[in-house]
């Protein structure tokens, strides 16, 4: 049966007709997801965890369970990254450092913060009300990120912050789509559908969500979504490119 294939194929090839080709598989799309804000309560995981998902987990430091979560994320599957707050003035938002902060102070904060969350393997600016960190604060802050040897979680749309990291040498993630901007479930539902698309049409996206909003609940119901458009969920780190 073979040699007959062959020989059939022969003559087709002879004949000048082109054989034809099994189509080409399309690449797969993938997605990931990051919840941010925790660190205050350990049942607040408990719907991200429920997912059963690869997932990034925003962990703002000093807080209660800061420690205890950077340390047990992995083994439910999810990627911990340290949430560092900004507040509106562009200064660590860990009450750490002062307004006019002394020779040393950022980085010594940036170290505790790290500290207390230590199991985390990126890092990203939680900014208020897209408060831009100030130039001593975001230089700092990075050059500690280096040498923790993590990763940078970006804004969408690109910032001051993950140029420089770039400059630095820390590979830059950038978040494409913040899911609850506009805290209503619609919206979400909105914003998450044009996650899936976009990962469709590009190949992959990021989204980021606030762990206390109505995020969660709503992709629980969309995970089918996900899977009815070909799009995987994967760990963040892993659209790292």
């Amino acid at each position: 049966m073979r040699r007959r294939r062959a020989f059939v194929t022969m003559l087709i090839v002879a004949a000048g007709i082109p054989v034809p080709r099994p189509p080409a598989r399309a690449a797969s799309a993938e997605a990931a997801l990051v919840f941010v804000h925790a660190g205050q309560s350990l049942a607040a995981l408990a719907p991200i965890y429920a997912l059963r998902r690869p997932l990034g987990l925003g962990i703002l430091p000093r807080e209660p369970y800061s420690v205890e979560i950077s340390k047990d994320a992995p083994g439910h599957g999810v990627e911990p990254l340290l949430d560092l707050p900004i507040d509106a003035a562009g200064r660590l938002g860990t009450g750490a450092v002062g307004s006019v902060p002394r020779d040393g102070e950022i980085r010594r904060a940036v170290r505790d913060d790290f500290y207390s969350a230590p199991g985390v393997i990126g890092v990203r600016f939680d900014s208020v009300a897209g408060a831009v960190p100030r130039a001593e604060v975001l230089r700092d802050a990075l050059e500690i990120a280096r040498a923790r040897g993590v990763w940078l979680l970006g804004a969408p749309g690109g910032s001051e912050a993950a140029a420089l990291a770039r400059s630095l040498g820390i590979p830059v993630l950038a978040a494409t789509d913040a899911l609850d901007e506009r805290s209503s479930t619609d919206a979400v539902a909105s914003r998450v559908g044009t996650l899936i698309a976009r990962a469709r049409r590009t190949g992959q996206a990021v989204g980021v969500a606030r762990l206390e909003g109505p995020a969660p609940a709503v992709i629980a119901k969309l995970l089918p979504a996900f899977d009815r458009a070909g799009v995987s969920l994967v760990p963040p780190s892993a659209l790292l490119r």
